[in-house]
């Protein structure tokens, strides 16, 4: 599966077969509990169900039952509060809300919010004020490539003037592709993978959510992820069709990578080296909370490429562990912080859960902050059939 469009297409028959029908959230901050919450949604039957994370280990426990999502949950987000969770519902054109509850149980806030065609990505501004939704669409019709953009309070969501918004230049001849969408940290630009022309779109984002479309710039073929470093300084792209990660540095309010610093502009300069090789068909980056370790998930290999951000250059530099395994067909990761012992190098002990869509399991990964080489944590847990998206809390 080498796109996003694809991968979601496969699902689809997939799961008919049952007889039934995208960056990345991390926890951010050190906690002094001992215990955590990570949510999985899972296309075979269509729930979001929650597991604790035992932060002394990273070993996960089935929680309560799971709760109910649209068609083909595709995408997953957790708010920045940690109290409302919203899913992507691929085959139902909609957007599920939750409220997370102080003991990490969700329960489904009435209704569900309409979307553009296909939906399988999301982000979220780090104040947590919008929510922005890729739709896929179709290639044939441009008009189907957009951009939804919600507002948010609490778990509701409410259309912000012109949306959804679309991806594709006037008088395109076809559609673009959104497959995975990231904004900086300050919410004043997003940026859109595009697998139907293998580009990236550079928006600004206005203060009531409103989106001005830039420009598109050319990466590898089939972009599936992206991910921005949390000072908002570096942008991540995932080329599923080419095997590679584009980076670039990112002309912005946080992080003045610009040739006139007094004017950031969201423009996109190629860091040095890039694109960086990694496994077979990545759909999935999870960078951790200080920016100096990156993970890609590469689903055709059924491995983790493991990398070091240079400080500053953007620069990947495969660790002295290159890759490790994970269960079959991996498509979604996401990072969480541990306890705050200190380990032996200065570092913490964090985490890293993998959900395995061919093999029904999450895969966990202990990793140190300082070294960041993935360990294996016990065998894969079983999830519902078909896990597609992960988040943390």
């Amino acid at each position: 599966m080498g796109t996003r469009v694809r991968f979601l297409a496969a699902l689809l028959v997939s799961v008919s077969l049952l007889g039934l029908s995208e960056c990345t959230t991390s926890s951010s901050s050190k906690t002094t509990s001992s215990t955590g919450a990570l949510f999985v949604t899972t296309q075979g039957d269509s729930l979001v169900s929650g597991f604790t994370i035992d932060l002394s280990s990273g070993k996960l426990s089935a929680g309560a039952a799971g709760v109910a999502t649209g068609s083909i949950p595709s995408a997953m987000i957790l708010a920045p509060s940690g109290n409302a969770l919203f899913v992507a519902n691929g085959a139902a054109n909609s957007i599920s809300a939750y409220t997370v509850k102080s003991d990490g149980t969700l329960s489904a806030a009435s209704g569900t919010q309409a979307t553009g065609t296909t939906p399988v990505g999301m982000a979220m501004d780090a104040a947590g004020h919008f929510l922005f939704v890729a739709n896929q669409g179709q290639q044939i019709d441009p008009a189907s490539s957009t951009i939804s953009v919600f507002s948010v309070q609490d778990t509701a969501l409410t259309p912000v003037p012109g949306s959804p918004f679309p991806t594709a230049a006037p008088l395109a001849p076809s559609g673009t592709g959104p497959a995975a969408v990231a904004v900086t940290p300050d919410g004043k630009f997003l940026f859109v993978a595009n697998q139907f022309d293998n580009t990236v779109t550079e928006f600004s984002v206005n203060a009531s959510g409103v989106l001005t479309r830039l420009l598109s710039i050319p990466v590898g073929t089939a972009p599936s992820a992206l991910a921005i470093t949390p000072d908002g300084g570096l942008l991540y792209v995932a080329n599923s069709g080419s095997s590679t990660v584009s980076a670039f540095a990112v002309c912005n309010q946080i992080v003045t990578n610009c040739s006139i610093p007094t004017s950031p502009d969201g423009s996109l300069t190629p860091v040095s080296n890039s694109p960086f090789s990694v496994g077979l068909d990545p759909v999935s980056i999870a960078v951790t909370p200080d920016g100096k370790l990156l993970y890609v998930v590469n689903r055709r290999s059924n491995q983790i490429s493991e990398f070091k951000v240079g400080t500053a250059t953007g620069v990947l530099t495969p660790n002295t562990q290159p890759t490790i395994s994970t269960g079959g067909d991996p498509v979604w990761a996401t990072v969480r912080l541990g306890a705050t012992a200190v380990s032996t190098t200065g570092g913490t002990t964090d985490y890293l859960y993998v959900a395995n869509l061919g093999t029904s399991s999450i895969s966990v990964y202990s990793f140190d902050s300082t070294v960041g080489v993935l360990s294996q944590v016990g065998s894969p847990v079983s999830t519902g059939g078909q896990p597609s998206s992960v988040a943390a809390k």
